[in-house]
């Protein structure tokens, strides 16, 4: 009897983690074939292109930008839990969702063969141009990049690693350290530099701690190739 509630117990717990596998959301760069659009993803922003409505409101109100939104890429092809990272106004954002809700379904992406869930980001452009009454939305701007995990994750590993310098505290230096670097087409993070500084320590901190940072997930342009890219950033030095 002890040894079949055993067997039933390791079957459970088996079960279990199957079924966490099976929710898993993979990031862009961890699965051996990424998600695609049908024809890719030019083909992706020709649709965008085609079917965003600019808002009379956003119009009106001269409003141009970037509407930034993530999403995933489900077995199924489907996109699911579409949401917007860095809005632009209500208006656009809306119409942002929208589009991309309705979006015909993905190619999978893949992992050991078999299809997973896959995190997406990529930002909407909206842009009014004088020589366009109708001022449609261009969407040209590709998948910016990112620290695998979202920019929670990227705040987890700067707290989990950062070690406030002894000086520092001693000196009571507060405040922000801004950085820059490249983001490379294989994700690594290049020429990572001081724009501009807190403390000879902070600053000192601040670039080991990025310097060492795990790769990020790389820009992809509008033709579905990584490139490279700068990025801006800035980390904060409080002691509580």
């Amino acid at each position: 009897m002890m040894r079949k509630l055993i067997i039933l117990a390791l079957m459970g717990i088996a079960m279990f983690i199957n079924a966490v596998k099976a929710q898993k959301v993979y990031d862009f760069t961890s699965v051996e074939k990424q998600p695609s659009y049908p024809g890719g993803i030019a083909k992706f922003y020709e649709y965008l292109g085609k079917e965003i409505k600019y808002p009379e409101a956003a119009k009106n109100n001269k409003i141009q930008g970037k509407v930034f939104v993530s999403f995933t890429v489900e077995k199924n092809g489907k996109l699911g839990n579409v949401r917007v990272t860095k809005g632009l106004s209500t208006e656009t954002d809306k119409e942002a969702l929208r589009v991309i809700r309705n979006s015909p379904d993905w190619t999978p992406g893949t992992l050991d063969s078999k299809p997973v869930r896959v995190k997406y980001n990529m930002n909407v452009n909206f842009s009014l141009t004088a020589a366009n009454t109708e001022k449609k939305a261009a969407s040209k701007s590709g998948i910016q990049p990112e620290y695998p995990g979202g920019t929670t994750k990227l705040y987890r590993y700067l707290a989990k690693n950062i070690k406030y310098p002894a000086q520092a505290k001693k000196d009571k230096v507060e405040g922000k350290v801004f950085l820059a670097f490249n983001v490379e087409q294989d994700g690594t993070l290049s020429d990572v530099r001081v724009t501009k500084g807190l403390s000879r320590e902070t600053d000192a901190e601040a670039l080991r701690v990025m310097k060492s940072a795990p790769k990020w997930n790389p820009a992809i342009d509008a033709n579905g190739h990584p490139v490279k890219v700068k990025y801006q950033m800035a980390i904060n030095f409080i002691m509580s």
